[in-house]
């Protein structure tokens, strides 16, 4: 007897996914094994779906009155607000999923995740889902056993750090109990991407304090230095890379590293290299990446003999006190994007400062130079990504002997270490592990040999002790110094002139900022006034909030601004979740608009003043110095 319900959600579902309705027809799936799903009809005359699994029959969402669960859960939520995104776990009966969908609106997002494909396809027989399928629906639909590899994928693009706050999790009944390990692993991908946006978040925000005086002290090295774009590739596939962090294990094994000098690229991360020099080795090169690194970690007389990569925003002290070659990757600021447009607009050749795939940290970074400059082969010492032996760091970084720390105060957790047993670890390394083993895989080119000897085990790379490595990889002699000493400058002569002048025009800028920051302050007043009143015309309005909108365009735009706001992003984020949130009436979203416009353009002309004393201090007066040499050495208005 033909199914008319199946017949109709079939025809709707190979209209958003074809794919999924070949194999649907076609059987092309498995199903759970010992799960069973019936369906019969509760007192008021709902459709109740039942489970039977491990000889035992479960309800989902009640026997009796099933819709009164949902109903339960939506007077809970309160009024849904815009850009909210709602995660649902279990399709059940659908009546649930039907009354959250009458509820939201187009500025909302929904994802249904089902573990169990013998429930969808009960539920495709028996209830009209068409909704679920429509085109410009903003749902997402993830069944097990149809299309589970898309999971991450959407939990990425549904919760973003904007969103985080407007979560809202429905759990249907029984599935917790059901498909209990299945809702746990949903729960945990969930978690982990919530926790890997928190971390990119803390990240940003703990570097935007000092970010803007980094930049303004460290844009100077540009002058002289040099881009990680002359890197790209000048090493044989064959030769190895080895980087070398600073966990507690290097103490073990860091004497072998003598044996791979000149036979692999050997880069260091910043912590590493205190231990690396006071046992006589030199790295080719070695990688900074942190805004607020001490000097302590680069007080060694043989520091400048090695080359560092690094990029604008890290730490001043490490910057002045390394005297070398100094190697920059993208420093993701509008004012070195600006300096590097004016500087190859003014010299022959292309330049380009580029970016490299990073985890977050030093090690990841250098992870990602030693494959960006041609390695097939990755050998990581000193990636302990836990605590060894109680741990942080090995002797002789941050103190000659470090201190052992508390694993059981509950800031650690533990994971699988090489030995097959367990470590304690940081959220943050757990974080970086998680990098490493994802692009392990996702570089499938790569061959990943972890040579630390102990800490977190890496699961895809190959567990070996570094004296194994270098004699099995390190095979052949290759000079990486002499490549790197022959790599071109990133500015010419008619580029430095550029820089200088650019450097010299920054203060100007700077107070054309400010103007239009106040501008913007005087529009917000009108605004704030407007709203007040009893009834304003609206070609006023239209003309008033047009004037607002080309001042935020120039915030957003101008790169110049785009260093003030910079500094701003820990007041963006208070207002991140509040930003969203519905007025009952246009009078008081034009006061919040008025109210929160105004704070961060009072605060833009508050930092302007600061960052201008900062860029007197540093690059004007660098720029100055550099003009007078040129004139000395050139003559006055000479070549």
């Amino acid at each position: 007897m033909k199914n008319e319900v199946y017949e109709q959600n079939l025809v709707s579902v190979k209209r958003k996914f074809e794919g999924w309705a070949k194999n649907i027809e076609e059987k092309n799936y498995k199903k759970m094994r010992g799960v069973k799903v019936y369906v019969e009809e509760s007192e008021n005359h709902y459709l109740i779906a039942k489970v039977e699994k491990d000889k035992k029959i479960l309800y989902l969402n009640g026997k009796y009155r099933p819709e009164q669960v949902v109903e339960n859960w939506l007077e809970q939520q309160g009024e849904l607000s815009f850009m909210t995104t709602i995660i649902i776990i279990g399709i059940g009966n659908y009546w649930h999923v039907k009354r959250i969908l009458d509820k939201v609106d187009a500025t909302m997002n929904v994802m249904v995740y089902e573990p169990c494909i013998n429930i969808f396809l009960k539920m495709l027989e028996t209830v009209d889902m068409r909704e679920l399928f429509e085109e410009n629906a903003s749902v997402a639909l993830v069944v097990e056993g149809i299309n589970q590899w898309e999971l991450k994928y959407y939990i990425s693009q549904m919760i973003s750090l904007e969103s985080m706050s407007k979560v809202k999790l429905y759990l249907s009944g029984n599935y917790n109990v059901l498909f209990q390990k299945e809702v746990a692993e949903f729960i945990k991908d969930v978690k982990t991407h919530t926790v890997e946006q928190i971390v990119s978040w803390n990240t940003v925000l703990r570097y935007t304090a000092v970010n803007a005086q980094n930049i303004f002290s460290n844009i100077k090295y540009l002058y002289d230095g040099y881009t990680i774009s002359s890197l790209c590739h000048i090493l044989p596939p064959d030769l190895p890379t080895i980087v070398v962090s600073a966990g507690p294990s290097l103490n073990k094994n860091i004497k072998e590293l003598k044996n791979a000098v000149g036979k692999a690229c050997i880069i260091a991360t910043d912590t590493a290299m205190k231990p690396l020099l006071n046992e006589g080795i030199i790295p080719n090169m070695f990688v900074v990446v942190d805004g607020l690194k001490p000097a302590l970690l680069f007080e060694h007389k043989d520091i400048s003999k090695v080359p560092m990569v690094t990029m604008t925003p890290v730490s001043v002290e490490s910057m002045d006190v390394h005297k070398g070659k100094k190697i920059f990757y993208w420093g993701e600021n509008p004012y070195e994007d600006e300096l590097i447009r004016q500087v190859a607009k003014n010299q022959p050749w292309k330049v380009d400062i580029p970016s490299i795939t990073t985890g977050g940290s030093v090690a990841t970074t250098a992870f990602s130079l030693g494959v960006y400059m041609g390695s097939r082969t990755i050998i990581l010492v000193g990636q302990d990504l836990a605590m060894t032996g109680n741990r942080t760091h090995a002797d002789g970084t941050f103190k000659e002997k470090m201190d052992e720390v508390d694993v059981t105060n509950g800031c650690y957790v533990e994971v699988e270490d090489i030995h097959g047993g367990k470590v304690y670890t940081s959220i943050d390394f757990r974080h970086y592990l998680h990098w490493f083993e994802k692009m392990i895989k996702q570089w499938d080119f790569l061959k990943v040999i972890d040579a630390t000897e102990g800490g977190a085990k890496i699961h895809g790379a190959k567990t070996l002790k570094l004296k194994t490595a270098i004699k099995n990889e390190c095979t052949k002699k290759f000079s990486v110094k002499w490549r790197i000493d022959r790599i071109p400058q990133i500015a010419d002569k008619d580029g430095k002139k550029t820089m200088l002048e650019f450097f010299l025009n920054t203060p100007d800028k700077l107070d054309e900022v400010k103007r239009k920051a106040k501008q913007g302050m005087g529009y917000y007043e009108k605004l704030y006034k407007m709203a007040k009143k009893k009834k304003v015309p609206d070609r006023e309005k239209e003309k008033l909030l047009k004037k607002i909108t080309n001042i935020n365009q120039y915030m957003e735009n101008d790169y110049m601004s785009g260093v003030v706001m910079g500094s701003l992003r820990g007041l963006d984020y208070v207002f991140r979740p509040t930003i969203y949130d519905a007025k009952e009436n246009e009078k008081d979203e034009m006061i919040d608009i008025a109210k929160q416009g105004a704070i961060i353009l009072q605060a833009v002309i508050e930092v302007v003043d600061s960052i201008k004393g900062y860029a007197s201090e540093t690059i004007v007066k660098f720029a100055q110095k550099e003009q007078k040499d040129r004139e000395k050495k050139d003559g006055p208005g000479g070549e």
